[in-house]
């Protein structure tokens, strides 16, 4: 060891008479001697040198050869930037994104990733397009955002590529094209890139710019999955359910197999089908679409969901101006498709009524309606989930009134 440290003293040394200070703190990094680097930036920071000062402030930002220390990278990397160093300039804005060595600013940051990506850093301009995304610094700008991300896709840059697929995918700030998505996931995910795995997984499972394809929906699941991907390890375990249940699934809509049918998918089909979005959102038991333009008469579209995103409820409501008659042609228009109901309650005429299917997968269709309300309601209920889904959602509501009970009395 000592043998080795003597020789790596008499690199760093004799690299030091024969090329500038920066280049000699290379050899010494090279040889994973930081405490020689360190020496040669210093030197070199100190006489004005941009990239040694940018590297100085990258050893103090990971702690190499010192004692980490955020305040004095952000200092060495200002140094560098206000030189033009677009490295530096990269890096000052993270240290302002991220609020480190310094007072958390997005303007700022964006400022500097600015600069940096007008040089040309593929990261700078992955990060920019990223803050106009997300409207962080700056006014929320899809267009920008795909602007930023495409000059960083194009140089290679794996996030970039992923955010470019997820723009395609969309339709934000760019015309939604599933084909163009599935390239840019691909070459993402060629980089190993989990969450892009995960999305051309998904683009197999459905179809979505490719030949649907479950084996290769899987293989990709498998490689997110491999690096800890939490929505790949999920999408597993879902495939390995539905492999049994779609021999006894018939009931579709929008062409999904509702009965084996999870969040992910059914949100893809409705979209497909041209529904337009009220609120999509995870955090809720229900996901709400419009549904006029899809299903004359009717209003709205709610599906209902367990808490692992599992198919449990789907309901369209057809308002009603005191029509009683109302039930009627909804009842009519589904006995076209689905033949006489299994079962019927209460009045057409006068007072609440309702029609049901039991279909032969165990979906059950139900024409309903409240009196002296007379809008009509009609709905797909997977029986066992939506079971599990109202239990969840109670306990949810009751451990959420013991939250707020806990909170309310230590005011008396």
């Amino acid at each position: 060891m000592k043998l080795k440290a003597l020789f790596v003293y008499f690199i760093c040394f004799a690299a030091t008479a024969a090329i500038d200070d920066y280049d000699a703190g290379l050899v010494c990094l090279n040889f994973n001697n930081f405490s020689c680097a360190i020496v040669e930036f210093q030197k070199a920071a100190t006489q004005g040198d941009a990239r040694a000062q940018n590297a100085l402030g990258w050893m103090y930002d990971n702690g190499r050869g010192v004692k980490q220390d955020s305040t004095k990278a952000f200092e060495w990397y200002q140094k560098a930037a206000e030189q033009g160093n677009a490295i530096a300039q990269y890096n000052l804005g993270l240290q302002y994104s991220k609020g480190l060595g310094i007072k958390q600013d997005n303007a700022r940051a964006v400022e500097w990733f600015h600069k940096a990506a007008t040089q040309g850093i593929a990261s700078a301009q992955n990060d920019l397009g990223f803050m106009y995304d997300n409207g962080r610094g700056v006014k929320q700008d899809s267009a920008k955002a795909f602007e930023w991300y495409q000059k960083a896709a194009a140089q290679g840059d794996a996030i970039a590529q992923y955010n470019l697929g997820q723009r395609y995918r969309t339709g934000l700030g760019i015309k939604q094209d599933y084909v163009k998505a599935v390239e840019w996931y691909q070459k993402a995910a060629a980089q190993g890139i989990a969450s892009a795995q995960n999305a051309l997984g998904g683009m197999y499972e459905l179809g979505l710019g490719v030949k649907q394809d479950d084996s290769k929906a899987i293989d990709w699941y498998q490689k997110a999955a491999a690096q800890g991907d939490a929505s790949a390890k999920k999408q597993l375990l879902h495939l390995s359910r539905i492999g049994t249940c779609t021999k006894s699934a018939k009931t579709e809509l929008f062409g999904v197999l509702i009965k084996c049918a999870n969040r992910d998918q059914l949100r893809e089909a409705v979209k497909q089908a041209g529904l337009g979005v009220k609120r999509e959102n995870k955090n809720y038991w229900t996901d709400v679409y419009l549904s006029d333009k899809a299903l004359k008469g009717s209003s709205e579209l709610e599906i209902i969901y367990t808490a692992k995103d599992i198919f449990a409820k789907a309901q369209y409501t057809f308002p009603s101006h005191l029509d009683a008659d109302q039930i009627v042609h909804v009842r009519d228009f589904v006995a076209n498709k689905y033949g006489n109901p299994t079962t019927s309650t209460g009045n057409t005429t006068l007072g609440d009524a309702s029609f049901e299917w039991r279909l032969v997968d165990g979906i059950i269709l139900t024409v309903s309606r409240g009196w002296p309300d007379t809008t009509t309601y009609l709905s797909f209920t997977h029986p066992k989930n939506h079971k599990e889904a109202r239990d969840e959602y109670e306990q949810h509501s009751k451990e959420q009134a013991a939250k707020e009970y806990n909170k309310q009395s230590n005011a008396f």
